[in-house]
């Protein structure tokens, strides 16, 4: 680097929370002090570029840090780490001083995003980071002020497609969606030109709408706003029961449903490519899961889309080193527990007394039960699972198999769902998901061929 790496402080911050984010720190020049008054109001040299604490304890309440800090580092950013759901009341610690608060590890993504942003910005551009931009956001020939970068997740970089001023031409979109990809990426210090140039091409179109990146990532926001606000203190009254299912209704209403009819293929392209954090996970369920109901006709888009959204919120109630884990990296103890997670939600529904439809509840407990009955936490099979139940299913397989992962190529909807067909018809001991439903399912997407039964 040419100049210093970035000034980082971390107060009180415990082991455990550190090994979630040092990969992002080793380009910051990390100074620590403990959780003591003493050490938050001594003077402190440099400046950290941000600072990063720990949790609070009965010694020293959230608004003691947040204030002594604050009047330390006006302008710095001020992030809290918490891993106790008991107690963590994100929109009181920003209003006591905080610039956010993070339950983690729900919130890894959003936490290592917020660091990373901010270290960028503090290297004068010898850090970069990147966000996701729609692909069909872009319209082609236009002059745009801002980079734009494709990733290849395949082996983890970042090529430059176009500098600021110029344009991306007809031919290079469609060459760049033929290869699968459905979102470009911005440097992370350039966003504010994309959200203009967005904003006056929505004007010059006539519309009042919001651009499709900006539209997932308030969907993304709302639900983040949503589920940390299920573990607040006051969220078991009736009235806050209350409270949630009038968010719900409008996050399904404004994000999901509406419009969604006339733009079903474009919706779902709009879930494509995204990194995967929680809450574009339960987005993305939610979204993908009220489009195949319109699709396939079955069951009522606004429940699909509630019992998408709220389809893993009980995995939060699990210990935290079972959270990070992929089911695949658990051992036989920690799957047993994570297998337990459909239940907990459903109850966690109950405790917070949201009033949902029926069959919302039962799609929600019954999204892990496979069809040749290898499924749990039941072990139900056949027409004994609800066909909204396998709706979900499907829709976070999906969503799984069509994400950028790291050294995994990418799949186009059509593929994605052609593989999970694929190992039914391969090993019928894999039948996860009713045949016929996959096969509709499949039909459904252009450049996929009709297809026969896998049972025939």
């Amino acid at each position: 680097m040419g100049n210093p790496p970035p000034p980082v402080l971390t107060v009180g911050l415990p082991k455990e929370i550190e090994s979630l984010i040092n990969d992002i720190l080793k380009n910051a020049s990390v100074s620590s002090i403990p959780l003591d008054m003493d050490a938050i109001i001594a003077e402190i040299t440099p400046k950290p570029c941000l600072v990063i604490s720990g949790p609070p304890t009965p010694e020293l309440p959230a608004n003691e840090i947040a204030q002594s800090l604050r009047m330390q580092f006006q302008e710095i950013p001020l992030l809290l780490c918490c891993t106790q759901k008991e107690g963590f009341e994100r929109k009181a610690f920003i209003k006591n001083g905080f610039t956010d608060a993070f339950l983690l590890p729900l919130d890894l993504a959003n936490l290592r995003s917020s660091i990373s942003d901010r270290m960028a910005e503090a290297s004068k551009g010898e850090i970069r980071t990147f966000r996701p931009v729609k692909i069909i956001d872009l319209e082609p020939g236009a002059t745009l002020d801002f980079e734009t970068h494709i990733f290849l997740p395949a082996n983890k970089r970042y090529i430059k497609l176009s500098a600021s001023g110029d344009s991306l031409e007809t031919d290079r979109i469609d060459r760049i969606k033929k290869s699968k990809f459905s979102t470009i990426q911005v440097p992370a210090e350039q966003m504010k030109h994309f959200y203009s140039y967005s904003a006056k091409r929505l004007r010059d179109l006539g519309s009042g709408a919001m651009s499709v990146t900006e539209k997932r990532e308030k969907l993304s926001g709302a639900v983040r706003d949503l589920i940390s606000g299920l573990f607040s203190e006051q969220a078991s009254s009736f009235e806050s029961g209350q409270s949630m299912m009038k968010d719900c209704g409008q996050i399904v209403k404004t994000y999901i449903v509406e419009g969604a009819e006339s733009e079903w293929y474009s919706r779902i392209q709009s879930v494509l490519g995204e990194r995967g954090d929680s809450y574009s996970h339960s987005a993305n369920v939610s979204t993908l899961a009220a489009l195949f109901s319109m699709g396939l006709g079955i069951g009522k888009p606004e429940d699909l889309a509630l019992a998408g959204l709220l389809h893993d919120i009980g995995i939060a109630e699990l210990p935290p080193e079972i959270q990070i884990l992929d089911p695949e990296q658990m051992t036989p103890a920690q799957l047993e527990l994570y297998k337990k997670h459909p239940e907990l939600t459903v109850n966690l529904i109950k405790s917070r007394k949201l009033i949902v439809p029926e069959i919302v509840s039962k799609a929600i407990l019954q999204h892990h039960e496979l069809y040749n009955g290898s499924g749990y936490p039941s072990g139900l099979f056949g027409d004994r699972i609800c066909k909204e139940a396998q709706i979900i299913a499907l829709a976070d397989r999906f969503d799984y198999l069509t994400r950028v992962r790291d050294g995994r190529p990418l799949m186009t909807p059509a593929q994605a769902v052609d593989h999970l067909r694929s190992l039914q018809v391969n090993d019928p001991s894999r039948i996860h998901y009713e045949p016929e439903l996959l096969k509709r399912l499949l039909n459904l997407f252009p450049g996929s061929k009709p297809e026969t039964s896998p049972s025939s």
